[in-house]
C-alpha cells in the first residue's frame, strides 16, 4: 500500500533561501524524496514523487509495522534514560548518512566527515552543546506556550471567538 502526501517547505529554507538548492528540485516532493534517499541507508524502494494539482507530493510505502510507542508505563528517570539511549541509537541508524551512494549531486562531500571534523575530539563539548540547546529550546517552548495561553484566554487572538 502506498501513501501520497503533499510535501512541505522545510523551515530552514524559509529563513535562509538558497537559489542553488531551490532550483535543484522540481518541487518539495522531489526534494523530500531525494533527501530521504540521501539520509537513509535503506530507503523505501517505493519512495518517489509526483505532482497533483500543481503541488509536489511524496509517495512512499505505508509500513505494516508502523505503530506508535506506548509511553504510559515510562514514568521515572531510570526508565526514561535507557529508553532515550536506545531511541537515539535507533534514530542514528535509521538516518545513517549514505550520501556517497546518493542519486543526487547537490551535496558534493561526505557529510559524516565534515561533522566529525567539526566535532574533533571534543565529544563532551558536543554533548554539552546539544544539552544546552535542548534546555534553551524547552524554555523557549514553555514561554511561547504561556504567551499563547495568555493571549487565548484574554481574547487577543483575532478570529477566535470566546464562547
Amino acid at each position: 500500500m502506498l501513501t501520497m502526501k503533499q510535501a512541505k517547505v522545510p523551515a530552514p529554507s524559509q529563513v535562509v533561501p538558497d537559489e542553488r538548492v531551490g532550483g535543484y528540485f522540481e518541487h518539495q516532493g522531489h526534494r523530500t524524496a531525494l533527501s530521504q534517499r540521501a539520509l537513509q541507508a535503506n530507503a523505501d524502494p517505493w519512495l518517489g514523487w509526483c505532482t497533483l494539482g500543481g503541488s509536489g507530493q511524496v509517495v512512499q510505502e505505508m509500513s505494516p509495522y508502523q505503530a506508535d510507542l506506548d509511553w504510559d508505563d515510562v514514568q521515572e528517570p531510570d526508565e526514561i534514560l535507557p529508553l532515550l539511549t536506545d531511541l537515539g541509537r535507533a534514530t542514528a541508524k535509521v538516518h545513517c548518512v549514505s550520501d556517497a551512494d546518493s542519486d543526487q549531486d547537490l551535496v558534493r562531500f561526505q557529510t559524516e566527515e565534515v561533522i566529525a571534523g567539526a566535532i574533533g575530539e571534543d565529544t563532551e563539548g558536543l554533548a554539552r552543546s546539544i544539552a544546552d540547546f535542548g534546555l534553551g529550546y524547552g524554555e523557549a517552548i514553555r514561554e511561547d506556550h504561556q504567551l499563547f495561553v495568555d493571549a487565548f484566554r484574554n481574547g487577543r487572538i483575532p478570529g477566535m471567538e470566546q464562547e
